[in-house]
Order: C-alpha cells, then sequence, then structure tokens
C-alpha cells in the first residue's frame, strides 16, 4: 500500500524533507554551474624609471608597465553542452602611477581614447570543435608576434625600456592606430591541428568613404615542444598615408638553459614608405624563480624616419606565481642624421644622430 506524505512517521517526514532540499540544491548548483563563470582579473606594474635623451636632458619617474601591461578585466564561459561554449571577455588599461585609466586607440585609424573603457579587449564569442568566431575589438594578426602575452619572439614583449615597439611599431608618418587593436572585427581561430595554429580577422572601416580603417590581417604558426614560430601580416586601408601594412616572422627554441629567439618585420605606408627591422633576443633561466633577458635588433628605413639600433637587458625575479620584481636597461642609436627613435615614453631625443638610454626597476602583480 502507498503512503502519502502525511501519513509518514514524523521521523521520516524530516528525512524526506531533507532528501528533496538536497535534491533542489543539487539542481541549483548544476543550473549555476551551466551559466558563465565570470572571472575578475588583472596585473599592476609599477616602478622608477630614469630616462635621458641627446639634447632633451633627461627625467626621473614613477612609471607603469615595466614588465607587464596594467590591466583590469572580467571573463566568462558558459557551456552551452555538445562541445559549444560562449564566451566574453572585457579589458580596461589604467596607469598603475596614478590611477587614471589609460589612453587606447579604439577607432581604426580615427579617434583616441582615454578614461577607464575596454580598450584593450571588448569580445564575445562562440568557440567548439570547429575553432572560435570572435567579435569586437583585439589584437591585429600582426601584433602578436611582438608580444610576449601574444605567444610572441621578442625577450621584452612590448613593454619596459626594452620593448620590441622601439623598433618595431611603424614610425611617425607611417602610422595609424591598428598596429596593436583593431576595433569592429570578426576574428576566427583555428582549432588545435596538432601543433598548428592560426587566425585570420576582418575589422569593418564603418566609414562611407575610402574604406578607411578597415582591417584585413592572418597569422599561422606552429608550436610543439621547444620549437615554435609564426608568420603574420596586417593591412589596413588608408586613404592618406595608404594603405598600412605590418608583417613580420619570428621563432623560438627552448634548449632548457636558453631560449633563442628571432624576430623579423616590416612596415609599409603607401608605396614609397617603408622600415625593416629585426631582432635577435633570449630568455635564460636563473634557478627555478629568476630569467635574464637580452636583446639587440636594428631599424633600417627608407623614406621615413632613419636607421636606428636598439640594445636591452632585464631581469625578472618571480616572488611567487602572482608577483615578480623586474629590472630593465636599454639604449637606442639614431643613425643618419635622424632622431626618431628614443627608449621609454615621454622624452624625445633632440638632437641628430642621438641616442636615448633608459634604466627601470619595478615590481608586478597579478590578481
Amino acid at each position: 500500500m502507498k503512503l502519502e506524505p502525511s501519513t509518514l512517521p514524523p521521523h521520516s517526514r524530516r528525512k524526506a524533507a531533507a532528501a528533496a532540499l538536497g535534491l533542489a540544491l543539487a539542481c541549483a548548483g548544476g543550473a549555476a554551474q551551466a551559466q558563465s563563470r565570470v572571472q575578475l582579473f588583472g596585473v599592476i606594474d609599477s616602478g622608477i624609471t630614469h630616462l635621458s635623451s641627446s639634447g632633451s636632458g633627461s627625467v626621473n619617474q614613477l612609471g607603469a608597465d615595466g614588465n607587464t601591461s596594467s590591466r583590469l578585466g572580467f571573463r566568462g564561459t558558459e557551456d552551452l553542452g555538445g562541445g559549444l561554449k560562449a564566451s566574453f571577455w572585457l579589458e580596461a588599461a589604467y596607469e598603475a602611477d596614478t590611477g587614471a585609466g589609460g589612453s587606447t586607440s579604439v577607432d581604426n585609424i580615427k579617434n583616441q581614447s582615454g578614461g577607464l573603457t575596454f580598450g584593450r579587449r571588448s569580445t564575445v564569442s562562440l568557440s567548439g570543435d570547429f575553432g572560435e568566431v570572435r567579435l569586437g575589438r583585439d589584437f591585429v594578426p600582426g601584433f602578436s608576434n611582438l608580444a610576449v602575452s601574444g605567444g610572441g619572439y621578442h625577450a621584452f614583449g612590448t613593454n619596459g625600456v626594452g620593448s620590441s615597439a622601439a623598433l618595431f611599431y611603424p614610425p611617425a608618418g607611417a602610422r595609424g592606430v591598428t598596429h596593436v587593436r583593431a576595433s569592429n572585427s570578426i576574428a576566427y581561430h583555428l582549432p588545435k591541428l596538432g601543433g598548428f595554429f592560426g587566425t585570420v580577422m576582418y575589422g569593418f572601416s564603418e566609414s562611407m568613404a575610402n574604406n578607411d580603417g578597415r582591417v584585413v590581417g592572418a597569422r599561422v604558426g606552429y608550436a610543439s615542444g621547444p620549437l615554435s614560430l609564426a608568420v603574420a601580416t596586417t593591412k589596413t586601408t588608408h586613404s592618406v598615408l595608404g594603405d598600412l601594412k605590418q608583417s613580420n616572422i619570428g621563432a623560438s627554441y627552448d634548449f632548457g638553459v636558453i631560449k633563442p629567439m628571432l624576430l623579423l618585420g616590416e612596415n609599409k605606408a603607401g608605396d614609397d614608405k617603408k622600415t625593416r627591422v629585426w631582432a635577435l633576443g633570449a630568455h635564460v633561466p636563473v634557478g627555478s624563480a629568476g630569467q635574464f633577458r637580452v636583446s639587440y635588433g636594428a631599424v633600417k628605413a627608407t623614406n621615413v624616419a632613419n636607421d636606428a639600433n636598439h640594445i636591452a637587458l632585464g631581469y625578472v625575479h618571480n616572488l611567487s606565481k602572482r608577483t615578480a620584481l623586474y629590472g630593465n636597461v636599454a639604449r637606442v642609436k639614431n643613425k643618419d642624421g635622424g632622431k626618431a627613435y628614443t627608449v621609454g615614453d615621454g622624452l624625445a631625443v633632440s638632437d641628430a644622430n642621438g641616442s636615448g638610454t633608459g634604466y627601470q626597476v619595478g615590481i608586478r602583480h597579478s590578481f
């Protein structure tokens, strides 16, 4: 005979209620697990920097981003089932030394933006066995080979006085704002195919005239075991400067006791302005917590800026998985009567054939 709940003994009713509550909580937990797992993350990097430039004197400053770019972000992923996932990523730049929002190029070629905006990255995507389709603002393919965070091939990435930006970014007169990121873009990232990886991107100009700001780019590479290599290119339509094109190829091999890396690049603006750049560098581990970084490179310019070379040496000591101390020193030397290149920010070289030197020590913490 079936008993109704009201006819159960008191202790049995309590057990039934507890079981029902447990089942409800389990169901709620399962539903919550299916929702987006949202993560707050970021980096704060600050240090003391000394800069000197020929004809401009010297300056001491409490600077930022000597090792890694300071940022604040939110990201999350929802498992949609069947191997399909939806994700979002919102990331803002800020100045660690002042607390102000970082200035980031937002619109392709047209405008700059300050304040705490999600100018570093703002994307939504779907991913699965087919790869990932990502929409919004993100790194252009031609930038990834320059940055350590992008799996790049420069010993200092794009931070500090040793930054690859010193020579590899297009010089004034051949630069839009899409040599790092593009807005209004759609990108497809290949799924894992052994060690092969790749990205293609198209950024809409959203302009009624001349397609100014339209971005097209691709990056393909291979990374397996100690070997990594990749080639990338990005082209931006620009009716005044001519089409802007950034191309590079890089490779590294980790021998354990040293990881050498080579990076070659070319920036073109229109038909006649061009810079060709190379850098040879290495990471050398020191015990279980330290790493020396060294880089030497040179740029050869045609109809824009001038030739120059750049040398840098640095050391990073990890206090934990999240916190590190670092120190860098670098020098840029201009040639051919030019003065286009310097190290650091805010202290240009004023003398022809002048040089720029930078020293910095700092601390980086991620969360």
